[in-house]
C-alpha cells in the first residue's frame, strides 16, 4: 500500500473511524506521490501525511517532506508552512503497521522543519519499533522517534488519540 488515498482510506476504515477520530479536508499532494503524500484535518490538528518507503540496503524506512519554491526547486518546509503534525505510516513484512505522529515542535527540535536559524531536511529515515538499527546515528534517531510511534489498531485507541491531540510541553 503506497498511494495516499488507498492508504488513508484503509487506515480511516480500520482504525481512525472506529475509534472516533474524524478526518476532513483530505487532499493529495502530487509532488510527493511516491510517498503517499497528502494532508487532512482532525478535530484537534492539521496533518501532513506520508507513507515511508523501505530501502533495500539500510535498516529503517525513508520519507520525504519537501515542497517546491517559487523557482520550482525542492526545499524543506518552514515552521509557518508545516502542519501541526507529520504522520508517517510504516509497514513491516507482516500485516502489522504503525504510524509516527510527530508534532511540529519536535520536527523543529530535530532540525527537520526550517526555522530562521536553521535549514530543515527534505527527507529523513524513520525507525519503527520492529527495526533494530546498529549504527550510532540510527540508534540515537530511533530513541527520539519511538515516543511518537504507535501500532495502528483499535486496541491502541488511547495512545493514538493522545498523539493526535498532543500538546508540546517543551521537553
Amino acid at each position: 500500500m503506497k498511494g495516499f488515498y488507498e492508504t488513508l482510506s484503509y487506515i480511516n476504515r480500520t482504525v481512525y473511524s472506529p475509534i472516533g477520530l474524524n478526518i476532513k479536508n483530505v487532499h493529495e499532494e502530487k509532488q510527493n506521490a511516491k510517498y503517499g503524500a497528502g494532508s487532512f484535518e482532525t478535530p484537534f490538528k492539521t496533518v501532513r501525511f506520508r507513507v515511508a518507503s523501505k530501502t533495500p540496503k539500510k535498516v529503517g524506512q525513508f520519507v520525504v517532506i519537501w515542497r517546491k519554491d517559487e523557482n520550482n526547486k525542492n526545499r524543506s518546509y518552514t515552521y509557518d508552512e508545516a502542519h501541526d503534525l507529520l504522520v508517517v505510516t510504516v509497514f513491516n513484512e507482516s500485516s502489522e503497521f504503525g504510524q509516527f505522529i510527530f508534532p511540529k515542535e519536535i520536527l523543529v527540535k530535530q532540525n527537520i522543519v526550517s526555522t530562521n536559524v536553521r535549514e530543515g531536511k527534505m527527507g529523513f529515515r524513520v525507525y519503527p519499533e520492529w527495526d533494530k538499527p546498529t549504527s550510532r546515528q540510527g540508534i540515537k534517531t530511533q530513541e527520539w522517534q519511538l515516543p511518537y510511534f504507535v501500532y495502528m489498531n483499535v486496541s491502541n485507541q488511547h495512545d493514538i488519540l493522545r498523539l493526535f491531540s498532543y500538546e508540546f510541553s517543551g521537553k
